[in-house]
């Protein structure tokens, strides 16, 4: 079975068993500050398994994105470590427990799944003699059910929160892969003989931050299962990179590479990395998360610098960015946001891939001898990753590789110690650290007196610097506003700042200047660019307007999750679970610009955490905050934690446009806005696109809409025409249609018009012909379809005969399952392509099946 197919399959089960089928969270697990990805099924249904809130099902059932940071190192050199998987769940809250949880597992793997029953072993609690007396009963014997402790079978979704003892099921890959010991069992520490497939967690008590359990009120029924394990289990693959969720993946790098998977051990690696990693990144994308030097962003940008990493390694040709749409390809019908959302988070992707090229190609050239000298040092380490910007984690891992062990401890000593000096020089090198700690005076002025603390050179930049300012008023990027940009002027020189990032205590600077042309303890005079700022200050006043006229649209449950503030538009992320309606959004927007045209008056406080809270300042669910806040409050409507630069009263807003509400990921949606200026540009914009479509289609504007339905209806009713006609000719080309018998199996070439771009259907009517014993070729000029039978598909696989044609023809392609297709071909050797595949046909044709029950094993990938 395909990863597809099993995972309906086991939707469906629960679903006949009473349990309502439910849509996967977003990896950002909202309103829970103890986590940093949705690391689990349950973490949806917390509220639930605590008794905060009542849940509207008593059973549950759902295919949840998880996202486990825990093991990226690992990832690659084996075939089960994975960072984003699939977890299969089925959950009760205070209905049944074990006396079912047991039996629907079993129920489920041998006979829904025809898992053999003697391969399935239990593990079990050592307290808990329920669990052994009902697997006992379901039908594993003594001898297949052993007990361990907490290390093994107590579970907990986080540090707090729900949990219980827990019943694991291993899968018994056979003796030949065991140890030899007679003791040979479910974790195993010296064989990998035994794979974990299941998790059955049964929730029972409340654990506290000192670690205290409280019974729960109801106990429930929380389980786990990887639908990448289970489909490696089901096609009998010992590796899960070897299963239809990654094999596409892992065929696309190769090909870019232009080395086999498989060939040597190195580049394997690389490609398993590549792959586990193309799905991660995506699906993080997808659901909202953007690269970033803390929090999920580091974790997403650590992922994708160590995919670019081994996309190096491979060759120039391999970029991680490339997989993005097979990605979506593979898991769109199931996510419809990563589909929707390819093209956007592969040009991040692309993005990030440009910005750490540079460091990638430095960093590399700077470790390795130091690698070949046989030891690393921390303060090499740190010169790295502080002036190259080359993460330590990779660092670590190419040691790690070389048999190098890095001193972890001593870089995080090094990295807190840099806030307090200047430079230090270790082993050759002139390592600079971070600058000392800068005062933010840019809420009260935007022009500065101030002194140089440090100066560092910009790697590969020449004619850049980073300077670090004793005060500064210029505004560090951070919580989602951009940084100022302006000038540095000192004696008759000035030069202009154009990135600012906050670093520990530190503000860095990055000016456009010589390094050599600026030293600690120069005076120089700091300016932001006023015009930019006070752009930047309009769009982030809008985005706490636009916040609170949400949740006064929709409800408490519309909460931020997250902003971008620029100085030509803002983009504000929120946590719902549906679109809006156009009224909604009218509502929305007529709100803001009244709270605008009112004039409210901006007013600061600094205030305790609680006591903040307590006034109805809003915080968000996921962030961080000190003892003292920063509070922004527009009149007494709009309150919250914000370290922000403001407008000072609404009104200098002007107006705000709502360009767009779309989502970004399960439950979290984006609307993007322009403020001021730059809303006034988008209205100019938008009359003169209007005044334009008018003339082309010669119609009024207030009747465009009825126009423009007319035209989409006559283009429809022409493309169905001309699919009408594509039919006919496929139908009736049989004056370009050759064809060949391999041993019964009759292969057709058809060759069509050469500006023909989908070339299925044509396929599909070329196949009629075979009576479901044959093989259809599509030529259009340089571009190719194959569409394999269904009787034939597990004997002839599509992207099999694809390969064989393209040895021959050249180009670009590949399948899944029936049909493949793809393009760059040279016309002039089709023929010759057509006899290389009967060729590997009359060899490679498979004996067609015996007649036997049908099991749950899957084909060749």
């Amino acid at each position: 079975m395909t990863s597809a197919d099993i995972r309906q399959r086991f939707l469906n089960f629960f679903k006949e068993r009473d349990h309502k089928v439910l849509p996967s969270s977003s990896l950002i697990p909202f309103g829970d500050p103890t986590l940093l990805f949705t690391s689990a099924g349950m973490v949806q249904f917390k509220p639930y398994f605590l008794g905060q809130s009542k849940p509207p099902y008593p059973r549950a059932t759902t295919c949840q994105k998880v996202f486990r940071s825990v093991d990226i190192d690992i990832v690659g050199h084996d075939g089960h470590h994975l960072t984003f998987f699939e977890m299969l769940g089925n959950f009760s809250f205070g209905d049944y427990f074990k006396e079912k949880a047991i039996p629907y597992a079993w129920e489920f793997l041998t006979k829904e799944m025809k898992l053999e029953k003697e391969r399935l072993w239990a593990g079990i609690h050592n307290d808990d003699d329920e669990s052994f007396e009902i697997w006992k009963k379901t039908g594993i014997p003594p001898e297949r059910i052993r007990r361990f402790g907490d290390e093994y079978n107590f579970w907990a979704a986080g540090p707090t929160g729900p949990c219980g003892p827990d019943s694991e099921i291993h899968y018994d890959w056979g003796e030949q892969y065991g140890c030899g010991r007679p003791d040979c069992g479910p974790n195993c520490e010296y064989c990998d003989r035994f794979l974990e497939i299941w998790n059955l967690v049964f929730i029972t008590w409340n654990r506290d931050e000192s670690g205290v359990r409280a019974p729960l009120p109801k106990r429930g029924i929380d389980t786990g299962m990887s639908l990448e394990r289970l489909t490696s289990v089901d096609n009998q693959k010992r590796s899960l990179f070897d299963t239809d969720a990654f094999q596409p993946l892992i065929q696309h790098f190769a090909e870019e590479a232009g080395k086999p998977y498989g060939s040597h051990p190195e580049s394997d690696v690389s490609y398993r990395v590549l792959a586990d990693h193309a799905r991660g990144t995506t699906m993080l994308l997808a659901d909202g998360v953007v690269p970033a030097n803390d929090g999920r962003g580091y974790v997403l940008r650590r992922v994708i610098r160590r995919a670019m990493l081994h996309a190096r390694r491979l060759g120039p040709a391999v970029h991680l960015s490339s997989g993005v749409p097979l990605v979506a390809l593979l898991v769109g019908s199931v996510y419809p946001e990563v589909k929707t959302q390819a093209d956007r988070i592969a040009e991040v992707v692309r993005s990030e891939e440009e910005r750490f090229g540079i460091a990638l190609r430095q960093g590399v050239e700077r470790l390795q001898p130091l690698l070949e000298r046989g030891t690393l040092n921390p303060e090499e380490v740190f010169y790295l990753h502080d002036t190259l910007g080359f993460p330590i984690e990779l660092t670590a891992e190419l040691a790690k590789e070389r048999g190098i062990e890095v001193d972890l401890e001593a870089v995080a000593a090094l990295m807190q110690s840099q806030r307090d000096r200047s430079r230090t020089a270790t082993s050759n090198f002139s390592a600079p650290l971070a600058g000392r700690a800068s005062r933010f005076v840019g809420y009260d002025r935007l022009e500065a007196d101030t002194s140089v603390t440090d100066v560092f050179p910009v790697a590969g930049e020449a004619e850049r610097a980073d300077v670090f300012l004793e005060d500064t008023p210029f505004y560090a990027e951070r919580g989602g506003q951009t940084a100022d940009t302006g000038w540095l002027s000192w004696n008759e020189s000035k030069a202009r700042v154009v990135d600012v990032q906050p670093q520990g205590e530190a503000i860095r600077h990055r000016v456009e200047i010589r390094p050599d042309k600026l030293k600690p303890g120069d005076r120089v005079r700091a300016a932001v660019d006023q015009m930019r700022r006070q752009a930047i200050a309009r769009h982030h006043s809008a985005t706490h307007l636009l916040h609170r006229a949400l949740r006064d649209v929709l409800g408490e449950e519309a909460v931020q999750a997250g902003s971008s503030v620029q100085p030509d538009y803002a983009t504000f992320d929120f946590r719902f679970p549906r679109a809006l309606t156009p009224e909604e959004v009218d509502h929305v927007s007529a709100l803001v610009n009244e709270k605008i045209r009112e004039n409210l008056v901006r007013r600061v406080e600094e205030l305790p955490l609680e006591q903040a809270i307590a006034t109805g300042a809003v915080a968000l669910f996921d962030e961080k905050y000190g003892e003292k806040v920063r509070v922004v409050s527009f009149g007494d409507w709009a309150r919250e934690l914000c370290g922000g630069t403001h407008v000072e009263r609404s009104g200098e807003i002007g107006i705000a446009l709502i360009s767009s509400d779309r989502s970004i990921g399960a439950g979290v949606r984006r609307i993007e806005m322009r403020a001021g200026a730059a809303a006034e540009q988008q209205i100019r914009n938008a009359e003169r696109v209007l005044r334009e479509l008018g003339d082309i289609l010669r119609t009024a504007s207030p009747e465009l809409p009825a126009r423009v339905v007319a035209l989409q209806t006559e283009v429809k009713r022409l493309e169905k025409d001309a699919a009408n006609l594509r039919q006919r000719l496929a139908a009736g080309g049989s004056a370009q249609l050759e064809e060949a018998e391999v041993d019964g199996v009759r292969l057709m070439l058809q060759r069509v018009d050469d500006q023909e771009k989908d070339l299925l259907p044509y396929a599909d009517q070329v196949l009629n012909r075979a009576n479901g014993n044959g093989v259809a070729i599509v030529i259009a000029g340089r571009n190719f379809a194959f569409k394999v039978a269904s009787p034939l598909a597990d004997r002839l696989p599509a992207n099999d005969l694809i390969q064989a044609f393209r040895k021959v023809a050249g180009g670009k392609g590949g399948g899944r399952g029936q049909v493949g297709q793809g393009g760059g071909i040279d016309p002039n050797r089709v023929d010759d392509a057509f006899k290389s595949v009967q060729d590997y046909v009359r060899k490679h044709l498979k004996p067609p099946p015996r007649s036997s029950p049908a099991s749950g094993g899957g084909g060749n990938q």
